[in-house]
């Protein structure tokens, strides 16, 4: 896997301001993700690096996600590459489960932050999740890294991004942050069938991932792959194929979910009509240990399942049973005897 270089500051007291500030931040430590960090060595006990590990030794202990949605859109809903968004997502551009109506981000953000630090916590990651917060502009989008980070109690800031909307100077503005704070991008490949990309209207093809990776990597910025399984049309190959693809561009980590139909989404329409068929439970296991077994064990994996709200979750049923999911992946892997790159073995 390639090294990639970032410079991240010492971890600042709980609820403190970011050590140092400018171009040689106080404190400021190269750190090589993911060759750094203190080697995971999977097993049939522990055989998954969940990207927790990570998070507390960056952080200097626990912290939670506070997400977001600091009113952005996305460039295929604005015209910008077409209209009417990606297939799957809900009118809220997958934004905060939990939302309390009329308050800002920067009050939900500063809510969350403080309980974290009421209950002991090193604090929370403020994730920049509804939308493409780097579709924002590069000046609005430097005016929301500033708020975040004056916040007490952020202890780093991710950004959920499409491959497609990150031009150098979004990218040099998130360089420049990175040295202040903990920061990396949640980046959409989704999938790395081109066929299956157009059909979900995400007006972008697979190499936008391809390149937007290598100019993360030249960066030194910190990255982790979205990928969802059980996209119309793919079966296991196409999944896992996906999974060695987005582990050949080097990232900090992997996250994946199962295909989720919510309400409002294009596949709503599709499904409430019988032609959407979905991934049973037992074979999206079986997809995910099959998975688990090709990543290498210096990637954190961020995500194994995925959960929405009640009333705008539709199908499958299955998905509302979280931990449920995540125990049957525990278990099937324990039945193999197997582990996080297992397959990579010799």
């Amino acid at each position: 896997m390639s090294e990639y270089r970032r410079v991240i500051r010492e971890p600042p007291e709980p609820g403190g301001p970011p050590a140092g500030d400018g171009e040689n931040p106080a404190g400021a430590r190269p750190l090589l993700l993911p060759d750094s960090r203190p080697p995971f060595r999977p097993t049939a006990g522990d055989p998954i690096h969940w990207a927790s590990r990570d998070l507390r030794a960056l952080l200097g202990g626990r912290v939670t996600k506070a997400c977001l949605d600091p009113g952005a859109t996305c460039p295929n809903r604005d015209g910008t590459v077409g209209r009417g968004g990606c297939a799957w997502c809900d009118p809220g551009g997958s934004g905060p489960d939990d939302p309390r109506p009329g308050e800002s981000w920067e009050a939900r953000l500063e809510r969350l932050a403080a309980a974290a630090l009421d209950r002991g916590e090193r604090g929370v990651v403020a994730y920049f999740q509804a939308f493409t917060a780097t579709h924002v502009g590069t000046e609005a989008l430097e005016g929301l890294l500033a708020r975040a980070v004056s916040v007490p109690g952020v202890a780093a800031v991710a950004l959920g991004a499409r491959p497609d909307t990150l031009p150098d100077p979004v990218l040099d503005l998130l360089s420049a942050f990175a040295l202040r704070l903990p920061l990396w991008l949640e980046v959409g490949m989704q999938t790395s069938r081109d066929e299956t990309l157009a059909a979900m209207n995400r007006g972008h093809v697979h190499a936008a991932t391809v390149r937007a990776a290598a100019e993360l990597r030249k960066r030194g910025l910190a990255f982790v792959l979205h990928l969802v399984f059980g996209l119309p049309g793919e079966g296991r190959e196409d999944a896992l194929r996906s999974v060695e693809e987005a582990v050949r561009m080097g990232p900090w980590g992997l996250k994946i979910h199962p295909l989720h139909v919510v309400e409002g989404s294009p596949l709503s329409r599709k499904w409430r009509e019988g032609g959407l068929p979905l991934l049973g439970r037992e074979a999206y296991v079986g997809w995910v240990c099959d998975a688990v077994e090709r990543i290498p064990p210096e990637v954190s994996v961020h995500r194994l399942s995925g959960e929405r709200p009640e009333g705008l979750l539709l199908a499958p049923d299955w998905c509302r049973d979280k931990r449920g999911v995540l125990n049957a992946v525990r278990s099937e892997l324990s039945r193999r005897g197997s582990w996080q790159g297992k397959a990579l073995a010799g």
